[in-house]
């Protein structure tokens, strides 16, 4: 018979432990605790084992902790705080929900929830969500990147604010066409969204809607895509021309090694390595021709001349667009004709923000006049080249343009050279050209559609509450959240926001 099937209460079951631990060695104590507490003997020996036991457990435990330099921590886990765990753990890494069943123990050992517990945990915490982002003013956004990605074949539409990176809308739906894309934007719009501008691919269905929703958007093609599709042919033009390249060095050294060999079998590798000579240099020479369009366009999108100094105008930016993808089409490859021609019909679409960056720069003209503002955006333009190494072969000469440029702003605006070069700062970093935004978002939310093998409507709604309300650790908007940018609002736990804040236990 053992203690837990006794009839004491819990306070004597301890009172009968400790003082069978005690009374150990000592004759007729064992004894008289059996006849003081109504128990066998063996019951009062199995008690003072057990008791032994634990007490060794714990001082051995506690001796190797002080040793190894650390003190043992006991954490005290109750309802709340697990719920909390369990909503972490489905929104902060891509983990299913058997996953996060099997974790719990590791987490808070000997505490297990089932799978349908998990699992209502997560459905109670996604209508939270869904409440949360349905109840989010979105009047201040007026510029947002909109972008679709694939969940097991089903497209996830989602656009994101392009000033606080707010992400205004995510839905899962059975298909990208204009008509879904409506719906979509219809949705925000009915949360006081008004989109201004809107930078996108060249997805059909995105013009669409953008276009039935919010008629007077002006729709800006996304220089990203354009920089992505040109630096994918690049790279294989140039492993092809290594290909080539290596070739020509293989049939080379064939034919050093057949020396001995007659003169036809000779005669066949001599032809074979002026062939491979001749495939290498045309390789050689597509690259060469490829890089130096595409350099032409990376220069044409860029808002300084480098060549004149001088800020460039959107048809400026367009010509030269059209004149570089016009070389690309000159070019004998169907890829490099293929990228040529996209650049083309997307020139008008890329060059649009220059027509809002060139009435901003317009309106410093005239307060601080031409000179001054064509000095500070030349000084712009090579600071952001020096610092992000760009033409690393031209760092002296950028160097020397630089201090000319500085030098001039600060001849022609003494008083004011520094404001001057912060509102040119401000002015560029919201020229909305670039949906750098909604690709870092999809970067982050393709891990979780890998794992979960296919969205569904509620946890989307639960990644992108936590997306709006965690608080960024680096970036442009390190230490604040996307939430608090748009809202002024304050958010320190995105969880206690959710409606699950730290247990005070």
């Amino acid at each position: 018979m053992s203690l837990s099937r006794t009839e004491l209460p819990t306070a004597a079951k301890v009172h009968l432990a400790a003082a069978a631990v005690c009374g150990q060695g000592q004759y007729g104590a064992l004894s008289t605790l059996a006849r003081q507490f109504d128990v066998s003997r063996p019951t009062v020996y199995r008690a003072a084992s057990a008791a032994t036991e634990v007490l060794s457990k714990q001082f051995n435990a506690a001796t190797a902790a002080s040793e190894a330099g650390w003190q043992p921590v006991v954490v005290t886990v109750d309802y709340p705080q697990l719920t909390r765990a369990v909503v972490a753990l489905r929104g902060t890494a891509p983990n299913s929900l058997r996953c996060i069943e099997e974790l719990l123990p590791v987490l808070y050992p000997e505490v297990q929830l089932s799978y349908g517990a998990v699992q209502a945990m997560s459905a109670a915490a996604e209508l939270r969500a869904a409440v949360v982002n349905e109840g989010a003013d979105l009047s201040a956004i007026d510029a947002g990147a909109l972008d679709e990605m694939f969940s097991q074949g089903e497209p996830v539409l989602a656009g994101v604010d392009l000033d606080s990176g707010y992400l205004f809308g995510l839905a899962l739906r059975q298909g990208r066409s204009g008509s879904d894309w409506t719906e979509v934007l219809e949705s925000a719009k009915k949360q006081g969204l008004d989109l201004k501008v809107a930078v996108k691919d060249a997805a059909k269905g995105i013009a669409v809607g953008v276009k039935e929703v919010f008629p007077n958007a002006e729709q800006r093609d996304d220089c990203f895509h354009a920089h992505y599709e040109m630096n994918k042919v690049r790279l294989l033009l140039e492993r092809r021309a290594y290909k080539a390249i290596q070739g020509e060095f293989d049939a080379n050294q064939k034919l050093d090694e057949a020396r001995w060999c007659v003169d036809g079998e000779r005669a066949k590798l001599a032809q074979k390595l002026r062939w491979a000579r001749a495939k290498a240099d045309k390789a050689i020479a597509l690259h060469d021709a490829f890089e130096r369009a595409m350099r032409a366009t990376q220069e044409a999108m860029e808002f300084v001349s480098l060549e004149t100094g001088r800020v460039r105008t959107q048809q400026q930016m367009q010509q030269e667009l059209e004149a570089a993808a016009t070389e690309m089409l000159g070019l004998d490859d169907g890829h490099c004709r293929k990228v040529g021609r996209y650049l083309l019909n997307r020139a008008p679409g890329l060059a649009l923000h220059m027509g809002a960056l060139n009435t901003l720069m317009a309106q410093l003209t005239a307060q601080h006049g031409p000179e001054a503002v064509e000095a500070a955006c030349f000084a712009y333009r090579m600071a952001t080249d020096l610092r992000n190494g760009r033409r690393p072969w031209d760092i002296r000469r950028h160097k020397r343009l630089l201090c000319e440029a500085i030098a001039d702003l600060e001849r022609h605006a003494p008083e004011h050279a520094n404001r001057l070069f912060e509102r040119i700062d401000i002015i560029v970093q919201k020229r909305h050209r670039a949906s750098s935004a909604i690709e870092g978002f999809n970067a982050a939310l393709r891990p979780f559609l890998y794992i979960h093998k296919g969205a569904t409507q509620g946890f989307l709604e639960l990644f992108r509450a936590r997306h709006n309300l965690k608080i960024r650790r680096w970036g442009r908007h390190k230490g604040t959240s996307a939430h608090e940018l748009l809202t002024g609002e304050r958010i320190e736990d995105w969880l206690t926001a959710l409606g699950y804040p730290p247990s005070q236990r």
